[in-house]
């Protein structure tokens, strides 16, 4: 009796093998499913964000109130009409969010420094950090 009991069970093992073999694939499966398929579901949304300190007579502690704007590329039917404002925190921190991909003009202003512009390229869906060192008017 006990050897058919071990015969029987041997043979619904071995019959239940292939079902086995799916169960072993399912984990490999779901981690495609997981890592994968969000990827390509996502779309870009175009937009980017940036932030960055502002310094001024110390380069260890940030310039408060100093104003951060990113004006659009004038050049571009799409940027033209862009323009985003900042003003740094007590510790020189700034930050624009909801940035359209594009190209800019940086300008850094406070009373009593000289301005600071550059031009950049704001990538799509990205953060953009710069840092600005502002001189003493003279």
């Amino acid at each position: 009796m006990l050897s058919w009991s071990i015969s029987a069970l041997c043979a619904k093992l071995v019959s239940r093998e292939p079902h086995m073999k799916r169960l072993r694939a399912m984990p490999s499966l779901l981690l495609i499913l997981i890592f994968i398929i969000p990827e390509t579901v996502t779309a870009q949304s175009g937009r980017s964000w940036m932030n960055g300190f502002v310094f001024a007579d110390s380069d260890t502690r940030g310039l408060a109130g100093a104003t951060v704007e990113l004006i659009g590329d004038q050049n571009s039917d799409r940027l033209r009409s862009v323009k985003l404002t900042a003003k740094s925190e007590q510790d020189g921190k700034y930050s624009i969010q909801d940035i359209p991909y594009g190209e800019y003009t940086l300008r850094v202003t406070s009373q009593d420094y000289e301005p600071y512009q550059i031009m950049l390229y704001i990538g799509s869906d990205m953060l953009t950090q710069i840092h600005v060192r502002l001189k003493r008017k003279k």
